[in-house]
C-alpha cells in the first residue's frame, strides 16, 4: 500500500486511460503585475495515460517553482511513514471492529475479500485509515499506481530547488486523521456506500478529467462524497483550498512565477481554489 498516497481519498483515485487529446483543466491567475498558474491533478493512473498537452509543459519549462500538496519524494517518505503508523493505526488495544461493531465490520470483511485486502491488516488501523485503505481497492486492482500519478511525473523531472509544498506531509495526514472516531466511522461507511460507484464511474471521470470538464468530475465526486461527514468534507477539502489561496496571494505580491499542482477536486464547487481567488479580486483564465 503506498502509504504517500493515504491523504488522498476518493477525490485523489480518479482515473484510466482513454484516446483524444488530452486537455485537463489549466488555469492562469493574474494579480495587477504577475500571473500564477493552476492544474488539476489525479494522484493516481494506470500505464500508458496520455494527459500532457503542450501547454502544460510551456508553463512547466517556464515556472520559477513548481508547488505540490505536499512532498511525495524519500524525504517525505520518511516523515510520513512513521506518522501514518502512529495516527492510522490502533494504539489503545481495540480492534477496528470494536469501534464500527459487528454490521460494519461484516461490510468491512466482505469488501476486503472482493479487493484482496488483508482483513487482519484492516482490524488493526482507525477507521479513517481502513476507508482509505479500501477506496484504494477498486483502483489499485484495475493497474492504478501512485507512481504513475501527474504529482511523481512531473515531480522526478524536476531539481529540488525548483519544487515546493503547499502542505506538510503531518498536516496533509492530519486532516484526516483528525476528525473524531464518528466523523471517521461515517467516512468508512460512506466509503463502502461507494467503492462500487468508484468502479463504475472511473470511465467518466477520465474522460471529464481529460476532457478539461470540471463540472462534470464534480458532479461525479460530490456523489461520492455525499455521505461523509460535513466535518471531514470541509477539513480534506475547504479548509485546505483556504489555506493554499493564502499562500498563492504572497505568490502574487512576491511576483514569483509559479505552476500548482493540485488534486481535480479542488477545482470544482463554489469553494474551489480558483473560486476563492476570484472572491479575492484576483482575474482567472481557462487555458484548456
Amino acid at each position: 500500500m503506498p502509504v504517500g498516497r493515504l491523504v488522498a481519498p476518493l477525490a485523489a483515485l480518479l482515473l484510466a486511460a482513454t484516446p483524444g487529446l488530452a486537455a485537463p483543466a489549466l488555469w492562469q491567475v493574474s494579480d495587477a503585475d504577475s500571473s500564477i498558474w493552476v492544474f488539476g491533478s489525479v494522484h493516481m493512473l494506470p500505464p500508458d495515460t496520455d494527459w500532457r498537452s503542450p501547454a502544460l509543459d510551456k508553463i512547466l519549462s517556464k515556472a520559477d517553482r513548481v508547488y505540490f500538496e505536499t512532498d511525495i519524494g524519500p524525504e517525505g517518505q520518511a516523515r510520513i511513514i512513521p506518522l501514518t503508523f502512529e495516527l492510522g493505526f490502533n494504539r489503545d488495544g481495540k480492534l477496528l471492529s470494536d469501534k464500527i461493531g459487528p454490521e460494519l465490520t461484516a461490510r468491512v470483511r466482505s469488501a476486503a475479500e472482493e479487493y484482496f485486502i488483508p482483513m487482519p491488516s484492516l482490524l488493526t488501523m482507525q477507521p479513517w485509515m481502513a476507508a482509505t485503505t479500501l477506496s484504494l481497492g477498486p483502483l489499485t486492482n484495475s493497474g492504478y499506481a501512485a507512481e504513475l500519478g501527474v504529482e511523481t511525473v512531473l515531480s522526478e523531472g524536476l531539481p529540488a530547488e525548483r519544487k515546493g509544498f503547499l502542505e506538510s506531509p503531518e498536516e496533509q495526514l492530519g486532516f484526516l486523521a483528525g476528525g473524531s472516531e464518528a466523523e471517521q466511522i461515517s467516512m468508512l461507511e460512506a466509503t463502502l456506500d461507494t467503492l462500487d460507484m468508484i468502479q463504475d464511474d472511473i470511465g467518466f471521470m477520465i474522460e471529464a478529467w481529460l476532457a478539461g470538464e470540471p463540472e462534470a468530475l464534480g458532479e461525479i465526486f460530490m456523489a461520492q462524497m455525499g455521505g461523509y461527514d460535513e466535518g471531514m468534507v470541509e477539513r480534506i477539502i475547504d479548509r485546505r483550498n483556504h489555506n493554499w489561496v493564502a499562500q498563492i496571494e504572497t505568490m502574487l505580491a512576491e511576483n514569483e512565477k509559479a505552476l500548482l499542482v493540485v488534486g481535480a477536486a479542488h477545482m470544482i464547487g463554489e469553494a474551489s481554489v480558483i473560486r476563492l481567488l476570484e472572491a479575492r479580486g484576483f482575474s482567472s483564465q481557462r487555458l484548456q
